[in-house]
């Protein structure tokens, strides 16, 4: 019998592959070439691209100009003579460092921040109130964010004629004084790059002497407590920028470390040699404060250049050959520029230059080059090696897109992030006025102007230009000449349809989201499209109808497939009861189920490869997908006592993907919550599915009753082990707690079950203790701990009770205030804060 079939199953495919080999053969003989089957694309139809409606914040108008307006102060002659910048909060790090990991997406309401310039004057304003001013003692000739030092704290770098001033977020300045030959700074994830103007200038050049004949060190080497500090201003003496000799030592591109260090040249390499950076034709055009790239163009070779900077160790690879009288140990480590791209033929330098995201959720670098009107985008291939992060570009994986204008927004896929970089998107004007949306070469829709009020002159505004970016806003200029401040997305009134598409943009594949997207996006949102006020109810009828369309294309594509395949013997033998149970008890090599589809219909076709066979499994692993991402987020509801309404909501869905794949263990799991839900779902006893749906309840009981290297981590969601998934953080950060309780191993920033934990200073002795010390270190309060259901809560509760008697003396106020002792915490500040005022005292005494 064994043989029988298998010799059936062989006979079949090879007359199956001969078919199909005989049908591409007609094919091309008609000129009509058959599309080749690729397994990370989808079978779509191209129509028409979506249109959707920009939100209109208002008239924009740099809120400097307004500052300067209620100040009474008369403006400069010129009335243009003026700059500005806007930046995202997430740039100074204003944001509570709860929201940064508890929301999932930047919200409409936060407001931009900017930076207005005009001659020596500086204003800082957040919204529509004034920050900060900054007064210069001459005129500002750039200004520029940045992060420098062993901290991650940024910097506002502000470059004058002859000094470099830098102030941090608390308003303490530092200044370092430059020559004249400085002309632009540029920000870098390790510091601020200096850009020298080229030899034979009239400009002054930068010259050196110190102790060292390398790099410039200092003349007399100081430590930042020898440096004094008077009425909030650090000033940084005693610096000798004149060096001995025919300076030789010349280097186009400088990059300063610490506000306290010198600038230091940098090398450039070349034929696989080290040699001083002396490029002073390549004008930087940006550099990325996230990632060591610097981008270049050159007028005279009409060329642009991409380059990496890397850190050099001066010991070893540039050896003591140079500088024989400096011992080894001495010498700093250094940066070094490395060439990865070059593109020639541009007669102007790149108007723009920015980071973006391609649809494969790679990194890619954009060059707009508004002379050819295009944009040109370069795939960045990263490799993790010996813990260093080496950069390259992909010649074979460019593209360029027609475009007058184009700038990163970030609307489809908020709070993820990729390689550590945010998920970013491309918005192009086209030289026709249309604005699209793109998520790296996939068109997702077209946006228009929606109503600009009753004093808008034109009655159809074109759009000519874009401006000032930031998230998911930016500026729109029409051809009045007026600016609109815009936002791609409208606040979200559903938190929950917000909530599973974060969850599916975190927890899909980047193919199977793709396709997501252009469902939602194209024609998805119906009630986006027709520009009327949507509701949190009619919001999440869109994203069901999307996932319902799914389902739709799914069964489609079955239907297809099993109608081409006409019924036989063959086919009912494969089907019966006595086939299955016989496979079961005698398994067959080389025959397993996988050519069974979901319905138990054998299809020969299949095994061939074709378009529609690949599409059916996509559509069906796109689905399968959806339901454990959402599942992720109805466990990740269920400890929020207050989304009760949206999890009844939630469970209607799931229970419909459930019973579309026939998944009865996740169709019993909603049911066994909700049971009125049993009226329209029938569980069957004998399903082929042995899939165990994930449980949150179900690992916190085994947890507390076998401790947690008994219970298993296939109970928790898979996206609960992903770092900086904002959807299931408060899931995570219960199961952290429990995971302590337990007495769970420690490994680094991780537990022993997989998941990632913060701890707050202080010491402890028991589990309790320390699991106090994570909710204080998680920002979890006696608020937070009161949306968990009361079972859930019990456990965390009874630990703050057990410390709530003899904490240790140690731990921070907040610790107190959680175990309800505030005299503790009263104690614990008046303390920090007599520290703080007798630090000064002791810094002296010290000295």
């Amino acid at each position: 019998m064994k043989w029988m079939m298998m010799k059936r199953h062989d006979h079949w495919t090879r007359y199956a592959i001969a078919k199909y080999k005989k049908k591409r053969k007609e094919k091309k003989k008609s000129g009509r070439e058959p599309r080749e089957n690729n397994l990370h694309s989808f079978p779509r139809k191209m129509g028409s691209v979506g249109a959707r409606e920009l939100t209109v914040l208002g008239e924009f108008k740099p809120f400097g100009l307004i500052a300067e307006a209620l100040d009474g102060k008369p403006s400069d002659t010129c009335v243009d003579d003026y700059r500005y910048f806007l930046f995202s909060p997430h740039v100074t790090k204003q944001r509570d460092e709860a929201d940064e990991h508890d929301l999932p997406s930047p919200s409409s309401d936060r407001s931009d921040h900017e930076l207005f310039i005009r001659g020596n004057r500086i204003i800082w304003s957040i919204g529509l109130r004034v920050y900060k001013r900054f007064t210069l003692p001459s005129a500002v000739i750039k200004a520029c964010w940045c992060q420098m030092g062993d901290t991650s704290d940024t910097v506002l770098c502000i470059l004058q004629w002859d000094s470099l001033s830098i102030y941090d977020t608390s308003g303490e300045v530092t200044s370092v004084p430059l020559p004249r030959s400085i002309t632009s700074i540029w920000p870098l994830p390790f510091g601020l790059l200096l850009q020298q103007a080229p030899e034979g200038s009239s400009q002054a050049h930068i010259q050196f002497s110190s102790l060292s004949p390398l790099l410039s060190a200092r003349d007399t080497i100081r430590s930042k407590r020898e440096v004094s500090t008077q009425q909030n201003y650090t000033a940084v003496l005693g610096l000798d920028f004149t060096l001995k000799g025919d300076g030789s030592s010349m280097s186009s591109h400088l990059i300063l470390k610490d506000p306290l260090e010198e600038p230091q040249p940098t090398y450039i390499e070349e034929k696989g040699r080290l040699n001083l950076n002396k490029e002073f034709d390549e004008r930087t055009i940006w550099t990325g404060d996230c990632v060591p790239l610097m981008a270049s163009y050159n007028k005279a070779k009409l060329q642009h250049s991409l380059w990496v900077v890397e850190t050099i160790n001066s010991n070893i690879e540039m050896g003591n050959s140079r500088f024989p009288g400096v011992p080894l140990g001495v010498l700093m480590k250094q940066f070094s520029f490395r060439r990865i791209w070059q593109g020639k033929g541009s007669q102007e330098a790149a108007t723009k230059v920015f980071l973006a995201t391609d649809d494969y959720a790679s990194p890619i670098i954009c060059f707009l080059l508004q002379e050819q009107n295009k944009l040109l985008s370069l795939q960045l291939h990263t490799v993790e090696k010996n813990t260093k992060v080496i950069y390259d570009i992909k010649p074979d994986m460019s593209w360029s897109i027609p475009a007058v204008a184009a700038a990163p927004v970030v609307v489809t896929r908020p709070g993820v992030k990729v390689c550590g970089l945010p998920f970013v998107d491309i918005v192009v004007l086209t030289s026709k006025n249309t604005l699209l949306l793109y998520c790296g070469k996939q068109c997702l829709c077209r946006f228009k102007l929606s109503h600009l009020g009753k004093d808008q002159v034109l009655q159809d505004p074109k759009i000519v230009g874009l401006a000032d970016a930031v998230e998911e806003r930016i500026n729109v200029i029409v051809n009045s000449g007026r600016i609109y401040r815009c936002t791609w997305r409208r606040n979200s009134s559903s938190s929950l349809a917000n909530d599973c598409i974060t969850a599916m943009a975190e927890g899909l594949k980047s193919t199977l989201y793709n396709h997501f997207l252009v469902l939602l996006w194209r024609n998805g949102d119906q009630t986006y499209l027709n520009g009327t006020d949507m509701t949190a109810d009619s919001e999440w009828e869109t994203f069901q109808s999307v996932i319902t369309r799914i389902f739709k294309e799914s069964d489609h594509t079955s239907e297809k497939l099993s109608d081409s395949v006409s019924c036989s013997s063959w086919e009912f033998l494969i089907n019966s009861r006595y086939h299955k149970q016989y496979n079961k008890s005698y398994p067959i090599s080389g025959f397993s189920e996988t050519s069974i589809d979901r319905q138990g219909l054998y299809s020969p076709v299949s095994s061939m490869g074709t378009s529609e066979t690949a599409g059916n499994s996509l559509y069906t692993e796109l689905v399968a997908e959806t339901l454990d991402t959402l599942h992720t987020v109805y466990e990740s509801l269920k400890l929020d006592n207050l989304r009760k309404r949206d999890l009844g909501l939630l469970v209607v869905l799931l229970c419909d993907i459930a019973a579309f794949l026939r998944e009865d263990c996740y169709l019993d799991h909603y049911i066994r919550d909700f049971p009125c839900l049993s009226k329209g779902h029938e569980v069957s006893l004998t399903s082929s599915s042995k899939r165990i749906p994930p449980s949150l309840f179900r690992w916190l009981e085994s947890c507390l009753k076998h401790g947690c290297s008994s219970a298993s981590i296939s109970h928790l969601p898979s996206l609960i082990f992903r770092d900086g998934s904002s959807v299931v953080n408060w899931g995570r950060k219960i199961v952290s707690f429990y995971c302590l309780l337990c007495s769970a191993e420690l490994l680094g920033k991780r537990l022993s079950s997989g998941v990632s934990f913060v701890v707050a200073s202080g010491s402890y002795n028991t589990p309790e203790e320390l699991t106090v010390l994570s909710m204080v270190g998680e920002r979890v309060g006696l608020q937070q701990l009161d949306l968990l259901p009361a079972g859930v809560s019990l456990p965390l509760r009874d630990a703050l009770d057990k410390c709530r008697d003899s904490p240790p003396m140690d731990w921070p106020a907040a610790a107190y205030v959680l175990l309800g002792r505030e005299d503790l915490a009263f104690s614990c500040l008046a303390y920090s804060r007599k520290s703080v005022e007798l630090e000064p005292h002791l810094s002296v005494n010290m000295t």
